[in-house]
């Protein structure tokens, strides 16, 4: 008796255009895969097709997606459909790919490969004040350089990779903040991709990738499709490409829809149009708002699933109104876990939060650990981690000098003599202080005697002990809790200070929404639209569907409403069953600064009438 084959098996299972999709032939393909239309699995029957039917090695294939859980959920389909081979294949976000890469060859370009600091938003922003005062461009708190022109400068050089002419306003600024974070051993966020692309040309005949896979292609800006198809072509590799410039949502941080638009005609381009995720109503309603969208490339969900599902338009709907709709539908529709509120800014999901935290109701917030990131008490524990791995890194000695004790006078001796004698300030300092007592000794001897290779929790332990910070238990319990929760369940070689410090500089708000518990009801989801990409609810309630929430006040000046739609249109389409369309009192009365009592007019939404049917 023939054993069956499990790879054709798995693949009787997809549709039409699925299929084609998977077997494609084209060197470059372009799969316009709708939302709920099952482009994960294409993806991971893609790569098993590869290996399986075209005999490439795992080792051969990268693919790249946009979150780190997507790339999680990715690997553990893989895994489940072609064992052990999954882990041979390189796949996550393009900023991990790269300190990957960089941490691999970075000496090529000047770093030292295995001590590089990634700095956060915050972090280059500090520092970036900081060398604007030693060179002239900031005084006080006036730039003499214009901060809009400081800012469109790094802006352009982290979506193009070009860095502005020495002539440019921010010219000198911009040079002299790249040398400090070269003296520094370190690179902003932004910095690993234009990083990445300096280091490929070096670096193309090691990598060994024949298949590249890339999803989200809408959302890549000028650099990352740089990287891409530097990778295609100068490899050469073949090119599997997913997206929907339906669902471009990050025109504000540099993402080039437009390039797919100009480029579509040199890929085979196939359709993904069949939506397994929503019910009728909610596809169709999403259909029509989508199609007074121009700029796209046309097609037209098909929901696949015997659902009529229900859309629901609901006035009056301020945030206590939101939250006593849970209490209607929750015991009808859905457990609390199948519910999720998303909004277009964080300042409606805020006022949901406080009623539902005034009624006890416990909820998942989408985004709230990453405010934490930006408090003093996390910025300073992670400075003392980044020089367990970075002994250079000085911009990292700066935010922990006072607790070092170090004073003005003692800071500028430190920074003399490690110029003098070409070394970091922490060696500068351990070097003076051979021998000290107390916190001071105990802090020296915490650098000279822990490295990046120390338990994460360990380390942070050590921390907590050594700044004697257990009376302050409630500022920086939520720090200790926030590492904890990062090394619970993963292997030693993965729960190091190095190991947690790389997960760390490519961190995600998806990254806080915990494996779904198919046994409890779970909790209610509270997210922005932005970061509820990619992921579903039985029940979804979109609030502040407004003229000047959605779309933004700033959109409808610039009369530019595009990616306000799309907007709404990845917010329609995360509801499976049910959607309500909440709409806040269309007028409210407000104290002005003076204040007087004004009037403000809201009035609904014309994406409601878009997506309903009705006239705009």
């Amino acid at each position: 008796m023939e054993t069956p084959n499990p790879s054709c098996a798995a693949r009787a299972t997809l549709d039409p255009d699925q299929l084609a999709a998977v077997t494609t032939k084209a060197h470059r393909a372009l799969v316009l895969a709708g939302a709920g239309s099952g482009k994960t699995r294409v993806l991971t029957e893609r790569i098993a097709y590869l290996i399986e039917e075209c005999h490439a090695s795992p080792s051969e294939i990268v693919a790249v997606t946009f979150t780190r859980k997507a790339a999680a959920e990715m690997r553990e389909r893989l895994l489940k459909r072609i064992g052990n081979k999954a882990y041979g294949v390189t796949m996550g976000t393009m900023h991990a790919l790269a300190l990957v890469q960089l941490r691999r060859f970075g000496e090529l370009i000047g770093l030292r490969p295995e001590n590089i600091t990634v700095y956060s938003e915050w972090e280059e922003s500090y520092l970036l004040r900081e060398v604007a005062r030693e060179v002239g461009a900031l005084r006080g708190k006036t730039w003499k350089v214009p901060k809009k022109d400081v800012d469109a400068a790094f802006g352009a050089y982290y979506a193009t990779g070009a860095e502005p002419d020495k002539l440019h306003s921010a010219g000198n600024l911009f040079c002299a903040f790249m040398a400090r974070c070269r003296e520094n051993n370190a690179l902003t966020y932004g910095g690993l991709l234009t990083g990445f692309r300096l280091l490929l040309p070096r670096v193309m005949e090691y990598l060994g990738w024949r298949h590249v896979l890339v999803d989200e292609v809408q959302d890549l800006d000028r650099l990352q499709w740089g990287i891409i198809e530097a990778l295609a072509w100068d490899l050469p590799a073949s090119l599997f490409a997913c997206g929907d410039i339906d669902q471009s949502l990050y025109s504000w941080r540099g993402a080039c829809p437009g390039y797919l638009l100009a480029n579509a005609h040199t890929f085979e381009v196939l359709r993904l149009e069949r939506n397994y995720r929503s019910g009728a109503g909610i596809v169709e309603a999403a259909n029509r708002l989508i199609g007074h969208n121009t700029a796209r490339l046309p097609k037209t969900m098909k929901a696949s699933r015997g659902v009529n599902a229900a859309v629901m338009i609901r006035e009056d709907m301020d945030s206590a109104a939101v939250t006593r709709e849970l209490d209607t539908v929750v015991p009808v529709l859905a457990q609390p876990g199948e519910v999720a509120i998303l909004a277009r800014k964080h300042v409606l999901l805020q006022r949901v939060a406080e009623e539902l935290d005034a009624l006890g109701v416990p909820y998942l917030y989408v985004g709230q650990k990453a405010a934490l990131t930006n408090t003093e008490e996390f910025r300073r524990f992670h400075a003392f981690l980044k020089l367990l791995v970075n002994p250079f890194d000085n911009f990292a000695f700066l935010l922990i000098r006072d607790a070092l004790g170090v004073s003005d006078d003692e800071f500028a001796i430190i920074r003399g003599r490690a110029i003098r004698e070409d070394k970091s300030h922490l060696r500068a300092w351990l070097d003076a202080h051979p021998s000290a007592a107390g916190m001071e000794g105990s802090l020296a001897n915490f650098f000279r005697f822990q490295g990046g290779e120390e338990p994460a929790e360990d380390a942070c332990r050590e921390v907590f002990y050594r700044l004697h910070l257990e009376e302050d238990a409630k500022a920086t319990g939520p720090v200790f809790d926030f590492i904890d929760a990062y090394c619970e369940g993963r292997p030693p070689q993965e729960s190091t200070v190095s190991a947690y410090l790389s997960w760390l500089a490519t961190y995600d708000v998806q990254d806080e929404i915990p494996a779904a518990d198919p046994d409890g009801p779970g909790v209610v989801t509270l997210a922005t639209i932005h970061g509820a990409k990619g992921l579903e609810w039985p029940y979804v309630i979109l609030a502040g569907c407004n003229e000047g929430i959605l779309p933004s006040d700033r959109a409808i000046r610039a009369g530019d409403l595009e990616e306000e739609r799309r907007l709404a249109y990845v917010a329609i389409t995360r509801a499976r069953d049910c959607l309500t369309l909440a709409v806040r009192p269309e007028r409210s009365e407000k104290p002005g600064r003076d204040g007087e009592v004004r009037v403000y007019e809201s009035p609904v939404s014309r994406f409601v009438a878009e997506a309903m049917g009705g006239e705009a």
